[in-house]
């Protein structure tokens, strides 16, 4: 069974030794796993898919998509909120701080 998980731990820049460590497996076992010759088990995979955060549908290849949709949907409610509260400090300023506001923002962002 092909993997992502070589790639996974690649990007995070970790050595075989360190990610088994981190999922509490031996550095032998990884290696098996990686090159495909020993198939992680259901909760070693569920493990993988938190460390990476991605889904197990991810690892496996049965999936382009890293991140479930209920995680993104996750990640957007949680950025929302913190827009609300940044549009609720800017309605709080009067027109000149606001006016002084943007200018910087468009500023900085160019």
């Amino acid at each position: 069974m092909k993997t992502r998980i070589k790639e996974l731990r690649l990007e995070k820049k970790l050595t075989q030794h360190a990610l088994a460590k981190q999922l509490g497996i031996n550095q032998a076992s990884l290696s098996k796993i990686e090159r495909g010759t020993v198939t992680p088990d259901a909760l070693l995979l569920i493990d993988l898919s938190r460390f990476f955060h991605v889904t197990t549908d991810y690892i496996l290849f049965l999936s382009e998509e890293r991140l479930a949709a209920d995680c993104l949907l996750a990640d957007n409610l949680c950025n929302l909120k913190k827009y609300q509260h940044l549009i609720a400090i800017y309605q709080k300023m009067s027109q000149k701080q606001q006016t002084h506001l943007y200018n910087f923002l468009c500023s900085i962002s160019e």
